[in-house]
């Protein structure tokens, strides 16, 4: 519909359009925050007791946006309700992949799982004959993770894990956007976001990390046949520390989040060229070449 009406009206009614829509929005989410805080405020009226009964037993489940099944996932914060609730409509060409490249009996790394969307589709796509390894070291998102592979009946299938994959093996410090769940943007090892940039970091939280072949090798496990890899920044590095895993002929295809602009865009479909990857897909999360992008990777 919206393709349509671009198409269809004048370049300067299409504009003003849609000024219109994100004033409208604009007041809309106003509004929300504003009664928001009249409840809370409310709320805070009444006996502490009372106030942990109400929270206990107030648990808001939302279905995601899937259409090929029915997936929920528990929403605490505003991130998780709009961002997370929306993945398939939020990143497309992840759902495209998963449902093209990922087959039952394959094993599926989700290397910065988040709260589990995408491990959740790979689990309905190939009904649940396929093994998963979630891995989100956030503790707040871990928590809900896991909350939602409950909530979702996954618990045979689907593995979570908090823990963090880097070019090393050692005990590290994550660094925190926010500690709400389902928030992302957080940094293993200095505070620097996904685009280079330093940042003040609310909370740091020691947090273990491996490297991919020495986690691989430690708990005698099967190398994955496709890898998921979202890590805010990192993600050359966890390549780095994947040096065997990449070498694995059943492995045979690897999404990657990067950001264009930045130098480790090039150094890593180069890295991944090294064995044999060819870039098959490159999807814009934004309206430039800039933006963040997955970049599908796989080998003949």
């Amino acid at each position: 519909m919206k393709e349509l009406l671009k198409e269809k009206l004048p370049p300067n009614v299409w504009s003003f359009l849609k000024q219109l829509a994100s004033r409208v929005l604009r007041i809309w989410y106003r509004i929300i925050n504003i009664v928001a805080s009249l409840i809370l405020a409310l709320l805070r009226l009444l006996p502490k007791r009372l106030l942990v009964e109400v929270k206990e037993r107030l648990s808001i489940t939302v279905k995601m946006d899937y259409a090929r099944s029915d997936i929920y996932l528990y929403s605490d914060s505003v991130t998780e309700y709009v961002v997370r609730t929306n993945s398939s409509r939020k990143e497309p060409e992840t759902v495209q992949w998963i449902e093209t490249y990922v087959k039952p009996g394959d094993i599926f790394f989700d290397i910065g799982a988040n709260t589990g969307s995408y491990s959740f589709i790979a689990d309905c796509h190939t009904r649940g004959l396929a093994k998963i390894y979630s891995f989100e070291p956030s503790f707040s998102t871990y928590a809900q993770l896991v909350r939602n592979v409950n909530l979702n009946s996954c618990q045979e299938r689907i593995v979570p894990l908090c823990i963090a994959l880097s070019d090393e093996t050692y005990l590290g410090v994550l660094n925190y956007s926010s500690l709400a769940p389902g928030a992302a943007l957080h940094a293993l090892g200095l505070p620097i976001n996904n685009l280079g940039e330093a940042f003040k970091p609310v909370f740091k939280q020691p947090v273990i990390s491996y490297r991919i072949d020495d986690f691989i090798k430690m708990f005698r496990m099967s190398p994955p046949t496709h890898i998921k890899l979202d890590v805010d920044g990192i993600e050359l590095k966890v390549l780095k520390g994947a040096v065997e895993t990449l070498q694995y002929p059943g492995l045979r295809s690897v999404l990657v989040e990067i950001e264009p602009s930045l130098e480790t865009s090039e150094q890593i479909v180069g890295f991944l060229g090294l064995y044999g990857f060819h870039t098959h897909i490159i999807k814009s999360h934004g309206r430039s070449e800039s933006s963040t992008c997955n970049y599908i990777f796989t080998r003949d």
